[in-house]
Parts: structure tokens; C-alpha cells; sequence
């Protein structure tokens, strides 16, 4: 197998090449440029050298790439830039590949986009861009391809299931009754054919049903019920909050972002609605995609605000601002209708806690929840009498219970840390960084919706985007 080539500059019958048509800082030459620094030999090892020629593998990519920075993301839509635009032409080197040719590419190798975008950041490090050294970590959902017509609950997957399993039975009996004249053996093949795609129907609703059952366990009892899959894409979830509406079945995109110059240096599309449990894999990536640094800071908004991730940064010494989720400024002297639990003070050596009125919470008993959470419980026997107990508790409590996790020493240090004048300035640039980037991904380059189905497809197309960013933001390369 050879590859179908073209040379950009190659002059036609009238006189001109691609090249004549294209200015010298137009953004589809830094993507040719920008390819020709890549290591593309784990892509060009997937041909075979047996077959027809195929479009020249870095053209192709070429062609990705930038119908991401011009928000073209389907196969057709590229297929047709490809012929009518001299840009894209000059991309894909006027080879004109169709959209089967252009959607087998980004399918076969979709686990190569990664590597690609770990390479360009790389790049950008090696070229000065910015040292990397306060990297900004936000998430954001956005819509899967598959609609919301394919989800399902429980109740639903099983009529489903017997409704399939009542078409194959009638399918069945109507082939064994079939008589040997002509007009009835005709039929055999169709029905045949109907009673196969009716038990593969069959054995996907009980892969989902399977899946959705191990699932639920997952989840607290009151929602299992409600709790449903997508039958047509299961990796996704349905999420809130997508593209302005509700109940979308969706991805959470997380992004790392480099405050200094906006470059993303890591990303990962996740099934998890929420932020709790991704800091520490978004630092991982980061550290591996830059390189180990020990002065390299971080900062994630009230999302992050985990135990299980404050152990994990402050154990390691990390050097990162995660907000509060209760109100990260500091306590002022205006009077409010209630007390906040932040206004009990906690004595470490002690062990109590001190309550507005001088009133000392001592310990009481322990807690254990979900097998996960431990904790102290402190209470104080002089709330009867307390002046300020409405302003504490509801009048029919007896006293004052405040739970204390037994790692809450990291939430409390944590605190301290974001409101201090540095913290709220790095909250603050995380905010202008991180936010306008995913400006950027949806409102630029108009990316509200994933095209491709599956955790792992999804993933390497967030991988374009994140490159097409770096593109769009090609003025500061030079």
C-alpha cells in the first residue's frame, strides 16, 4: 500500500499552487507546521503494506485538526470544506478525501489523539510559551450524541425485554408453521433475518439491564428507582445543567488550564456528574504530561472540595487552593439571623469545641457513616438556659450536636489557606482562566454536543478540541 499524496506547492496548468492562495500567517499553515513536529510513526504503522493507497495519513490529520478550529466536526461537513475551501484544501493537500474515508480516520485512531495533544503541549513548553507553573482545574458537562429518547429505567427495560422476547416467540412459531409451497419458503429468509436482529435486540436491552442493576447498587436507595441508562451510548449519565436545559444525557469535560497563558495541559472526559473525585487524576495528568514539579501550584473552585482529595493534597504536600464549598470569605463582625458552624471554634488541644457564648461542645460519641465517614459528635448541656439559643438551634432541640469528620483538620487548613489574601487572588485568576477557556470550546468554536459514541471515542475527540484550542490561540506560538 502507498499513500495518496499531493504537494501543496506543486504549480498547475494556469500557474498557481495552494500555496499562492494561502497568506503566511493564516491558521491552517500553523496546523501543517504544527503536524510536521510530531512524531507520527505509531500512526503511520497501522498501514498495511498490501491494498489500495490510502490519503496520505498526515493530510488527514491535518484535516481533523483543523475542521475542529473552524467548528466542522462532522464527516460530511469536512468532506465538503475539503472540496469548496482553499484553506481546508491547502490542509489536506487538495486530496479531497470523502467523508467514509474521513470517518474511518478519526474512528481507527482515535486512541492516538491523546499522545498528539500531550506532544503539542510539550511544545509549548519547549518553545517558552509560559513555565506551566499555576495550572487552574474546572469542569463542565456537555451533551452526549445520543438523545434522551434512549433512556431507561428499570421498569422500562424489562417490557422492553419481554416485548422482544414476545416478537421473537411470534416470529418463531410463524417459521415452523410455514408449509413447503413456494410463496411460504420465500419468507423463510426474512423471517430468519428478523428473528436474528430481534435476539440481538434481545441481548443488548439484558447487557443494559445487567449494567443498570450494578449501577443502582452504587446509588442511594431513594433514587435507584429513578435511576436510568442510556440505552444506545451506556457510558454516558444523565446530567444537569447541559447546554441550558435539564435531565441531558451528557459527559463532565474536565480541563486543566495553565493561568499564565490559557493552554489546556490536560483533559479527561468522565461518566461522574460531579467534581468531587477528580482533582487528584487531573493533577496526575498534568504531571505527567509537564513532567514532575514540585513548584507547580493549583487551584480548583468549591466543586473539588473533597476530604478525600484534601488528604490527598495536603499528605503530599501539594501546593494547591481548593474553595470552600461554605462560603469561602472570612467572618465579619455583621450580625446574622443564625450561627454559622464556623463561629464554634474548635480547640485541638483540648478537644472541644467553644460556641459564640463561651459555652464549651465537648465529645460525646462517635459516628460511623456509610461505612466511610468516622467521626466525634460534641455537644453542651447548657443550651436550655443559653440566651442565644435561637439563634443556635430549633426551639423543640434540647441542645447543640456538631459532627466532626476525623480528617475535618484538612477541610479547616484548607479554609484558612483560601482566605488568605493569595488563596482568593489565585481563586480569582482560576475563575478568568478556566472559565474563558470553556468560553472558547462552546461559544467560539460552537462545541455543545460530542459526535462520537462511547467513553473512550469521547475522550479522544474532547483530545481535537483541546488541540484546536491551542490552534485557535496560534498568535502566541509565533
Amino acid at each position: 500500500m502507498g499513500f495518496k499524496n499531493n504537494n501543496r506547492n506543486q504549480i498547475d496548468l494556469l500557474g498557481y499552487s495552494l500555496n499562492d492562495f494561502v497568506p503566511n500567517n493564516a491558521k491552517c499553515r500553523f496546523v501543517v507546521d504544527l503536524i510536521k513536529q510530531l512524531d507520527l510513526s505509531n500512526l503511520y504503522e497501522r498501514y498495511s503494506s498490501q491494498g489500495n493507497d490510502a490519503y496520505e495519513p498526515s493530510a488527514m490529520l491535518a484535516a481533523w485538526f483543523y475542521g475542529y478550529c473552524e467548528s466542522v466536526f462532522t464527516t460530511r461537513k469536512l468532506e465538503e470544506r475539503c472540496c469548496r475551501d482553499v484553506y481546508f484544501m491547502y490542509v489536506s493537500s487538495n486530496l479531497r478525501p470523502d467523508h467514509s474515508s474521513l470517518s474511518r480516520f478519526r474512528k481507527n485512531n482515535k486512541n492516538l489523539m491523546s499522545g498528539y495533544f500531550v506532544q503539542i503541549i510539550r511544545l509549548a513548553w519547549e518553545k517558552g510559551l509560559s513555565d506551566f507553573k499555576e495550572i487552574a482545574i474546572d469542569g463542565s458537562k456537555i451533551q452526549a450524541s445520543s438523545s434522551a429518547n434512549h433512556l431507561k429505567n428499570a421498569e422500562e427495560l424489562e417490557k422492553a425485554l419481554k416485548r422482544v422476547r414476545a416478537d421473537i416467540d411470534d416470529y418463531m412459531k410463524k417459521a415452523e408453521l410455514l408449509d413447503d409451497d413456494d410463496d411460504d419458503i420465500n419468507n423463510l429468509p426474512k423471517l430468519r433475518y428478523k428473528i436474528k436482529e430481534l435476539r440481538k435486540m434481545e441481548k443488548e436491552l439484558a447487557k443494559n439491564q445487567r449494567l443498570l442493576n450494578k449501577r443502582r447498587q452504587k446509588i442511594k436507595p431513594d433514587y435507584r428507582a429513578r435511576h436510568k441508562i442510556n440505552c444506545a451510548e451506556e457510558d454516558c449519565r444523565v446530567m444537569d445543567k447541559v447546554n441550558g436545559r435539564q435531565k441531558l444525557p451528557a459527559y463532565n469535560a474536565q480541563l486543566s488550564v495553565d493561568t499564565a497563558s490559557q493552554l489546556i495541559v490536560a483533559n479527561e472526559a468522565v461518566s461522574d456528574s460531579v467534581d468531587f473525585n477528580q482533582f487528584k487524576r487531573q493533577r496526575e495528568y498534568v504531571e505527567h504530561n509537564l513532567g514532575s514539579s514540585k513548584q507547580r501550584s493549583y487551584v480548583a473552585d468549591a466543586g473539588y472540595h473533597n476530604l478525600d482529595q484534601l488528604e490527598y493534597i495536603f499528605s503530599h504536600n501539594i501546593d494547591a487552593i481548593i474553595a470552600s464549598p461554605n462560603n469561602p470569605r472570612p467572618l465579619t463582625d455583621k450580625p446574622t439571623k443564625y450561627f454559622s458552624q464556623r463561629q464554634f471554634i474548635y480547640n485541638d488541644d483540648g478537644d472541644y469545641y467553644r460556641c459564640p457564648n463561651g459555652e464549651k461542645l465537648t465529645y460525646t460519641n462517635n459516628y460511623n457513616k456509610s461505612n466511610r465517614w468516622h467521626g466525634r459528635i460534641y455537644s453542651s448541656t447548657a443550651c436550655v438556659q443559653c440566651t442565644l439559643k435561637s439563634k443556635c438551634i430549633s426551639p423543640k432541640a434540647a441542645s447543640k450536636y456538631i459532627r466532626r469528620e476525623n480528617r475535618q483538620h484538612y477541610a479547616e487548613k484548607m479554609l484558612q489557606q483560601s482566605c488568605s489574601v493569595e488563596g482568593r487572588a489565585r481563586l480569582k485568576r482560576r475563575f478568568i482562566n478556566s472559565e474563558s477557556v470553556f468560553g472558547n470550546l462552546k461559544h467560539n468554536l460552537g462545541f455543545r454536543r460530542f459526535y462520537m459514541k462511547g467513553l473512550n471515542a469521547v475522550n479522544a475527540e474532547l483530545n481535537l478540541l483541546c488541540i484546536a484550542h491551542t490552534s485557535t490561540s496560534s498568535s502566541s506560538w509565533a
